[in-house]
């Protein structure tokens, strides 16, 4: 599935920690992998609304192309060990980080975006995992999002069964991703016995207001949004059990947690479960329905040490899932909805 993997790499250390771990994937596909590099053309840089320095930009800017190409290569030189066997390319391209990304996705036909996180703190993080949800909000492939951790990252070489996994709102979109995540899951560890965990986290309203025995309607409604959680993941597991009989052993559990903080339980039940692995679909909203509902997936991506996979289908599909999911919601209980 993942045949060729773009690896969006900035110029640091850390954003080559990616690299392992795209090889790996792209080794197991028999696929390529673009290493691609972002210049910020000078007038980009600076307070808002300020004017381009004419005359000084196009040096410049010929200057960081040749300097940006000349990283990329030396980063495939220096990375051969990991990179044998595999064909890579490499593309500079201009203007912004998060833009350019999806654009440079779309002209070499990536099929998954692989990038790393930076383990710092502030305004270089926050700067660095703005870009990365920017991206994984309109990417028209997987996005997944690795973190920094010592010489070897634990995605790098499996010495144990993968254990991933995914967050589950009851909506057809957060389905999707699991297809998506199956084949993640063969790529990185073809043998051996996997363990796919799908969660439901069900945020119970609090009922309020003058209403006679409203605090003995809350457990009923709990009680009956665990028991509609309940069928669904049964519902789920069927299904999937169908699709992944092709794909080798795949053992799936499931859990249903009552929580108003959907994405400290999703981080929370995944390091109990020793997960190695979070994934979730984003329906890639922005806006007011952003600012309304939030974003399951940043806090999420803002606070776990766990590698992050995110999966954004195509509009039609989006359009499909809401469309379903509004005639549902008419018959059940309103669920969270995890939105970038």
């Amino acid at each position: 599935m993942f045949q060729r993997i773009i690896v969006p790499l900035d110029g640091s250390s850390r954003a080559e920690r990616a690299i392992p771990v795209a090889a790996n994937l792209a080794r197991a596909s028999q696929g390529s992998i673009v290493f691609l590099r972002v210049v910020i053309p000078a007038h980009s840089v600076g307070f808002y609304g300020a004017e381009p320095a004419v005359g000084v930009v196009p040096t410049i800017l010929e200057t960081s192309i040749a300097e940006a190409d000349s990283y990329l290569t030396s980063v495939a030189t220096v990375f051969r060990n990991y990179l044998k066997g595999i064909r890579v390319e490499t593309e500079v391209e201009t203007g912004s980080a998060a833009s350019t990304i999806l654009s440079a996705t779309r002209w070499e036909h990536g099929d998954l975006i692989v990038l790393c996180s930076h383990g710092d703190t502030g305004l270089k993080r926050w700067i660095f995992n703005s870009i990365a949800l920017q991206a994984a909000r309109k990417s028209p492939v997987p996005v997944l999002i690795v973190n920094e951790h010592g010489e070897t990252h634990p995605l790098e070489n499996l010495t144990h069964p993968l254990h991933v996994m995914v967050a589950l709102d009851g909506s057809m979109l957060a389905e999707i991703a699991l297809n998506s995540v199956v084949h993640l899951m063969t790529a990185l560890n073809p043998t051996g016995q996997n363990t796919l965990h799908l969660l439901r986290v069900i945020d119970v309203p609090v009922v309020n207001g003058s209403m006679r025995g409203h605090t003995q309607l809350e457990p009923l409604i709990r009680e009956k949004a665990c028991t509609q959680a309940k069928a669904y993941l049964e519902q789920v597991v069927k299904l999937l059990q169908e699709e992944v009989q092709s794909k080798g052993t795949l053992a799936i559990t499931t859990s249903i947690v009552v929580s108003s903080d959907v994405a400290g339980a999703i981080i929370q039940q995944a390091e109990e479960n020793t997960c190695d692995l979070i994934a979730i679909a984003t329906h890639g909203r922005g806006g007011l329905m952003r600012i309304l509902m939030g974003s399951v997936t940043e806090r999420i991506l803002g606070y776990t040490k766990l590698p992050l996979f995110i999966v954004r289908p195509h509009e039609a599909v989006v359009e499909h899932s809401e469309a379903h999911d509004l005639i549902a919601d008419e018959r059940e209980l309103p669920s969270w909805v995890g939105l970038l």
